[in-house]
């Protein structure tokens, strides 16, 4: 289930926890949400971010890698921006390096070294028929699933055979790779080749049974001086009982002329193979004056173990490193390991001890013994080119030859003598060129001179994919249409990515069938989403709902008379409105009626201060005792809100009206005042008299 707090990179690879650390990136494990698999994700570290030179190198990388679809190579899927960095999407191997399995469960049989060593010369072969040089192949760029598959990571430093120096990203002066384990030709800073890689294997195959590489040292820059001016110490030196065909093949490889060693990883690989099928490997009758592929099994074994006889180069005294190496850059050259899955620094090793003196009746011994063998081998000619007689024909099993690439298989007929004829039938389920039958069968005596037929799948018509990610959408047509290939289009919204560029392509990049349909992955550029409706809500609740939705909000106010202040007027675009994900929305928050200056009526009889009002504002009433004759009497004495206020209209005025009291009356004193009335006196009216 996916965790909103995790990170998630171009909308799809939800980050989940830390693999590996390189020496310019992290890998993170991480869920591919589209299709619902676990992928490593590599991020380049943000300084480098800004480095066009380290950008170009991870772009490359990606380039490279996802350009060879190999069982034996981890596949890259993607690549992108994210953050302000890079990153690379690829395949995830749930196992440990090369150099982990090293370090926790120590040094390997030769026969389980040869076979991790068959699987990685696989995947060189494929890498160097299709002109790409590894040159970083070191046991941190090998991983090893708990299955015991074997697959080589990290082409960050790979480099096009046809490439310029300046296309390489080489700096003058500078050495790409890991002092521990790259060639001498790579140390004085020449362009490395095929044969380099094969040089820096032969430092894994040494390391792997022996449990540390042939050269050590205080810095980069004197492990280069010894990778180009000393010989390594013979492996048997350091592991006694290591197998004399497997140190016959690592030694070869560790040729410091790229001449005398292996010339193609498939020469090495069938090598590999006679040794593991208890054979004498070529490099072993080389320094032994025997032919593997005269003779069977039997003898083959018989000769390599009478063959004691080695060569025992000359150690040369490590000294000051010469001026012109000095100007290897530490931080290129630095053996902690450069990408991949690689975590730990590379172990820190001892150096080796001398190997021990050579008593005298030893050496005599070896002398006598070899002179022995040299004269009985000079006999054992002579005496059969005498008469007519023929040696007796040699009758020996035939190898397996079934999964191997049909030319590879070819080749090692021929070197036991027998001849190969190719019989080419279609499979579904089998890669191209690689032999899936042979007859006779595995096992079946042959003798030299004898057919071997060869069945392998020719690959009816197959063209090659090239990677399409990071082109635009025209561009990446018109490539498939000029191969042929038919396509399909995909939209995907992406906040890193520009709109009309491909971020995925399906199938990779791989050899496909003519005519093949091609789905092509494009950035729609950020996603679009309206704009919800959020009017006459309150700012907060508006606010809340436009943030949940990814929107950058900006607010501003507006008077209104009809929308309540608090509340949303409108918004900028309006609800409704299809604008890019993130977009900015500003909302308009009503402040109420619009607010107009108080009239002063104060002064006014109640009527004029009425009439003054009606129109914008609401009025009340409320008197005041004036005296009696007062001016102020049915005038407005006060208003509240006063004079002048800016208030909302509508608002009420509160109009202090003075009311005259009655007139006074005046009160008779009995001490002062005497008053008079106008009342006529009471007239007397006598009754008459009678006589």
């Amino acid at each position: 289930m996916s965790n909103p707090e995790r990170p998630v990179f171009n909308d799809r690879y939800e980050i989940h926890s830390r693999i590996g650390r390189g020496g310019m990136a992290d890998v993170f494990l991480a869920r591919d949400r589209l299709l619902d698999r676990p992928v490593a994700v590599k991020v380049l570290f943000p300084e480098y971010a800004t480095d066009p030179s380290f950008v170009e190198r991870f772009r490359r990388e990606a380039q490279a890698a996802a350009n060879l679809n190999h069982p034996n190579i981890v596949g890259v899927y993607d690549w992108g921006r994210q953050g302000g960095t890079y990153f690379i999407v690829m395949e995830y191997v749930n196992g440990r390096t090369l150099a982990e399995l090293l370090k926790a469960d120590g040094p390997l049989s030769a026969n389980r070294a040869v076979d991790v060593a068959g699987e990685v010369t696989a995947a060189l072969s494929f890498a160097h028929r299709n002109g790409v040089v590894h040159r970083d192949v070191k046991p941190g760029n090998i991983l090893v699933s708990p299955s015991g598959t074997v697959k080589v990571a990290d082409f960050g430093i790979a480099r096009a055979l046809n490439s310029s120096t300046e296309a390489d990203l080489t700096q003058a002066g500078a050495v790409m790779g890991t002092a521990t384990y790259f060639s001498p030709e790579q140390a004085q800073g020449a362009n490395p080749d095929p044969r380099s890689d094969l040089y820096s294997l032969g430092i894994v195959m040494y390391e792997m049974v022996s449990g540390r590489p042939p050269f050590q040292g205080e810095n980069p820059v004197g492990i280069a001086y010894k990778q180009v001016h000393e010989q390594p110490r013979p492996l048997s030196a350091a592991r006694p009982d290591v197998a004399r065909g497997y140190e016959a093949i690592v030694m070869r490889l560790l040729a410091k002329d790229p001449g005398n060693r292996y010339p193609t990883a498939e020469d090495l690989r069938a090598d590999l193979v006679r040794f593991r099928s208890g054979q004498q490997p070529v490099a072993l009758a080389s320094a032994t004056g025997t032919d593997p592929t005269r003779m069977g099994p039997s003898a083959a074994a018989a000769a390599a173990s009478t063959a004691v006889v080695r060569s025992t180069p000359a150690v040369v005294a490590a000294t000051a490193p010469p001026a012109e190496l000095t100007r290897v850059q530490p931080e290129v050259v630095r053996a902690r390991p450069v990408g991949g899955y690689s975590i730990d620094e590379p172990p820190v090793y001892s150096d080796f001890n001398e190997p021990p003196s050579r008593t005298g009746w030893l050496v005599a011994g070896l002398i006598l013994l070899a002179g022995v063998l040299t004269l009985g081998t000079v006999l054992i000619v002579r005496q059969v080119s005498k008469g007519d007689s023929k040696p007796p024909e040699v009758v020996f099993p035939l190898l397996s030859l079934t999964s191997q690439p049909v030319d590879v298989a070819e080749k090692l007929l021929q070197d036991q003598g027998l001849v190969p004829i190719r019989s080419a039938q279609l499979s579904e389920t089998v890669p191209v060129n690689e032999v899936w039958d042979q007859s006779p069968k595995a096992g079946e005596s042959v003798r030299k001179g004898d057919k071997i037929t060869l069945i392998y799948n020719p690959g009816k018509g197959t063209v090659a994919l090239p990677l399409l990610v990071g082109l635009t959408q025209d561009e990446a047509v018109k490539k498939l249409t000029a191969l042929g290939l038919t396509n399909a289009i995909v939209g995907q919204e992406s906040d890193t990515i520009l709109a009309g560029q491909v971020v995925l392509q399906d199938p990779p990049a791989s050899d496909v069938k003519p005519g093949s349909r091609v789905t092509l992955t494009v950035s729609l550029g950020k996603g679009k989403i309206e704009v919800p409706n959020v009017l006459n809500l309150d700012s907060n609740t508006a606010a809340a709902q436009l943030g949940a939705k990814g929107f950058t909000i900006t607010t501003a106010t507006q008077a209104d008379e009809t929308i309540p202040a608090g509340r949303v007027v409108s918004t900028e675009p309006p609800p409704g409105t299809t604008v890019d994900k993130g977009s900015a929305v500003k909302i308009v928050i009503s402040d109420g009626p619009p607010k107009i200056a108080l009239p002063n009526v104060e002064g006014l009889s109640l009527e004029d201060a009425v009439s003054k009002l009606s129109g914008n504002f609401q009025w009340s009433m409320k008197t005041t005792d004036v005296p009696f004759g007062d001016a102020r009497d049915g005038k407005v004495i006060s208003q509240s809100p006063g004079p002048g206020a800016q208030v909302p209209k509508g608002t009420t005025v509160t109009l202090l009206v003075g009311k005259a009291l009655p007139p006074p009356t005046t009160v008779p004193t009995t001490s002062t005042t005497v008053k008079t009335t106008t009342t006529p006196p009471p007239v007397t009216i006598k009754p008459p008299t009678t006589t």
